[in-house]
């Protein structure tokens, strides 16, 4: 991973451990993780992220891949940045037709009993109060890359990145299709 700054800080990773315990047989090539550049731009509240990952497959972007997405990690789970997709589940105002990619700030968890196997869990309540949960960043998919950029740090609680991740997403739907739990399993980090 390589972390840069235009305003002359650099920033280091700091190892984010997971709990995987997961084997995934044959990892799609997308969420494979080739490259990330994590990068800062401007001072103080006027700072902003950008981050690229390319990933060795190209990214689908037809909207039938299933839920999956890549996320940048900060300050131990609160306010992770997502570039994600979850057809047919529509929590965003700002999703990309077909593929159905869009961006959050969400607040992750440990897994619940509803989320066996999960690396992480959705803390939905907390999430949903995030002023940055919808958010309209800017993004892009190119082939084997995406990128995300201008991004208020301070949208991420001014907290420096852990790590970069390549996740699938387990929604859980209760009787009436409403989702009660969202289960996060890390496929590659960074």
């Amino acid at each position: 991973m390589i972390f840069t700054s235009k305003t002359s800080l650099l920033a280091s990773a700091i190892g984010l451990t997971f709990a995987c315990g997961i084997v995934v047989a044959e990892t799609a090539g997308y969420l494979s993780l080739k490259e990330v550049e994590v990068e800062w731009e401007g001072k103080a509240d006027k700072k902003m992220l950008e981050v690229e990952i390319k990933t060795n497959q190209d990214i689908p972007v037809d909207g039938k891949s299933g839920a999956f997405g890549y996320g940048v990690l900060t300050d131990g789970g609160n306010n992770v940045l997502v570039l994600t997709t979850h057809l047919p589940i529509d929590d965003s105002s700002h999703e990309a037709t077909p593929s159905g990619f869009h961006t959050h700030v969400l607040d992750l968890k440990t897994p619940t009993e509803a989320c066996p196997g999960a690396n992480f869990e959705v803390d939905l309540e907390n999430s949903g109060k995030n002023t940055a949960f919808d958010a309209n960043y800017k993004w892009k998919i190119d082939d084997t890359k995406i990128s995300v950029e201008k991004v208020p740090v301070s949208d991420l609680g001014d907290a420096g990145v852990e790590s970069v991740v390549s996740f699938t997403l387990k929604p859980i739907l209760d009787p009436n299709k409403k989702v009660t739990n969202l289960c996060i399993s890390v496929v590659d980090k960074a």
